[in-house]
């Protein structure tokens, strides 16, 4: 019996041992995913979001700007997203495809994504990638921008986006997504 006793608690310490390692990293750090933060930001507050995303999950930023700046935010803007416009972009890293999770934030302007996030998920191949959206907004509702990351990426790994005005809010939902510990 005590032959028995021995092994259960040998077994119990190494299940004990297995949850606990399980516990203490995220599936993407266990696996040594490489992150990326990419952005666009009219405004700040997308950046500042983004920010505070690199600083917890400790991936790469890299800034989406438009090639050539809006000189009537309100009519060019409206009108790329109604037209489907693709605007040139820059994007400050070279190297988007070797990153295994990307998060990709952008304000929310009449309801939808900015054209430069549809420029930017075109330009590279995203497939089997992990895509986690961000936006900040004043009233709207992630939800109806989120079309174009199915259109244009239908091979990558889509995970559940957040309306990141506030700050409290970001690390919980990177911990609901097993992105942090």
């Amino acid at each position: 019996m005590t032959q028995i006793k021995k092994a259960i608690a040998a077994l119990f310490s190494v299940m004990m041992i297995m949850l606990s390692a399980g516990c203490s990293a995220s599936p993407l750090t266990q696996t040594g995913d490489q992150i990326l933060i990419a952005y666009y930001s009219y405004t700040g507050n997308t950046e500042a979001a983004a920010q505070q995303i690199a600083d917890l999950t400790g991936g790469t930023l890299a800034e989406i700007q438009r090639v050539n700046a809006y000189e009537d935010l309100r009519t060019e803007a409206e009108a790329e997203i109604q037209n489907g416009d693709r605007p040139e972009i820059t994007v400050s890293t070279d190297n988007v495809e070797e990153y295994d999770t990307i998060f990709v934030g952008y304000p929310i302007w009449w309801d939808e994504a900015p054209a430069m996030i549809a420029t930017f998920l075109e330009s590279y191949d995203l497939s089997d990638k992990t895509i986690i959206p961000f936006c900040t907004s004043s009233s709207d509702p992630i939800d109806n921008s989120l079309h174009i990351f199915h259109e244009l990426c239908p091979d990558a790994n889509m995970l559940d986006g957040l309306r990141a005005n506030d700050e409290n809010d970001i690390a919980p939902w990177l911990r609901s997504l097993g992105i942090i510990a």
